[in-house]
């Protein structure tokens, strides 16, 4: 069997749950509030066509530019564009968050460029620009005539619920693999997981009961934080781990009102 080429296949496969989950609760949750759009769609295939082309790019970058990754970057943002187009067709108010996406966009590449691309401000970009997308996917569901910015409070609740999960992740998985071992980075793991977990009970107890079920995932999450660090997981173990988090998480997401 051929070996793919380099840069048209992404191989981190911790991306993926980071890249779907959010634009299929922004969806969902949409569709059931006004009901599905043809955008959506679109959305989701820019979406996707996106992270390819800033994946191919980013290995562009890190590689000093070597020609091997410049095709599948140009290609893939070729397509990007082409999909941004029929969104703008489909829906022009939609560009009005194109921007917000802009700074971690930059500071991804950049940290890229730097080879620090596995860093926490790194992947914390990430986690947050895969956040807002929640928001956005809910937006191109939304009545005809209404703003693209009107957006219910519960959505972005529910976007910094799924950033919540997503950055401790970021800390989680470095304490089960490249930084395996570092006190440092299991303190603030377990640190920065019980913090939210706290923030997600006051929310149950001011805003909405249904934030207990938030509480209680991110209590599980807490824990496992401070008791899997220094077993002997492999990364494939975890990233199974992950999965059933993230499945989990998406159930969440969409019962807490």
């Amino acid at each position: 069997m051929s070996r793919r080429p380099p840069g048209w296949v992404p191989n981190q496969h911790g991306a993926w749950p980071m890249l779907l989950l959010p634009f299929v609760v922004g969806t969902v949750r949409g569709v059931q509030d006004a009901g599905f759009r043809p955008v959506t769609l679109a959305l989701g295939a820019l979406w996707l066509a996106g992270y390819l082309a800033y994946f191919a790019g980013g290995l562009w970058l890190k590689s000093r530019r070597r020609p091997r990754y410049r095709r599948p970057m140009l290609t893939y943002a070729a397509v990007a564009a082409a999909l941004g187009l029929v969104v703008l067709l489909l829906d022009p108010p939609l560009a009005v968050w194109a921007p917000t996406f802009l700074p971690f966009l930059a500071l991804g590449l950049w940290a890229s460029a730097q080879r620090t691309e596995r860093s926490v401000a790194a992947g914390g970009a990430m986690t947050v620009a895969a956040s807002l997308m929640t928001v956005v996917a809910y937006a191109a569901c939304r009545p005809p005539g209404a703003s693209a910015l009107a957006v219910p409070a519960v959505v972005w609740l529910v976007a910094g619920l799924l950033l919540a999960y997503l950055f401790g992740t970021v800390l989680y998985v470095k304490t089960m693999i490249r930084e395996r071992g570092v006190r440092a980075y299991v303190v603030a793991s377990v640190a920065y997981h019980a913090a939210v977990t706290v923030a997600a009970a006051v929310l149950a107890v001011v805003h909405d009961p249904s934030w207990w079920w938030a509480t209680a995932f991110l209590a599980a999450a807490t824990a496992r934080s401070a008791v899997l660090p220094g077993r002997a997981l492999s990364p494939r173990a975890v990233g199974i781990g992950e999965i059933v988090a993230t499945l989990l998480l998406a159930a969440v997401a969409l019962v807490v009102r």
